[in-house]
């Protein structure tokens, strides 16, 4: 896998859904909790290819908005409820070319953190400078599917 879509896919996973966050009101007051079913973890795809740590570090000290212009996403909800960002275009080719992410993927979490607002993205993109794998949980064609990229130095 070229280095420069892995770089890529950290991007998309991380950055540009949390700054097309969809909260900018005020949270909903807490509901009573009420029991949620447990879904089974998406499967996993043995994605080919690392994140060399030296060309992440250079990607995550760009900052986010050169590659947004890259890339076009927007809220996923179902029933009125965000589930993800779907991608809805790739604009280059050369950069995402063999990263297995297409458009209509929903991107659900990002090292098992979800992204709804700026916050939580800024959390993600943070905690890349040290983690040691990235993994991104996404929907495609309403099937869980979870992608895996080891950070390697």
């Amino acid at each position: 896998m070229h280095l420069r879509s892995i770089v890529a896919l950290v991007l998309v996973s991380a950055c540009s859904a949390g700054l097309l966050a969809c909260g900018a009101a005020a949270p909903p007051p807490e509901r009573p909790r009420v029991e949620r079913r447990v879904e089974p973890r998406p499967p996993v795809v043995n994605s080919p290819g690392t994140i060399q740590r030296a060309a992440l570090d250079d990607v995550l000290s760009r900052g986010p908005g050169a590659f947004l212009a890259k890339v076009s996403v927007e809220p996923n909800l179902v029933e009125g409820r965000f589930v993800g960002f779907r991608v809805t275009e790739l604009h280059d080719e050369a950069l995402f070319g063999t990263v297995d992410l297409q458009p209509g993927d929903t991107i659900l979490s990002v090292n098992g953190q979800a992204i709804e607002r700026p916050e939580q993205a800024f959390e993600v993109w943070s905690a890349l400078r040290v983690a040691s794998e990235l993994t991104v949980d996404v929907l495609r064609d309403g099937a869980p599917r979870q992608l895996r990229y080891p950070i390697v130095d």
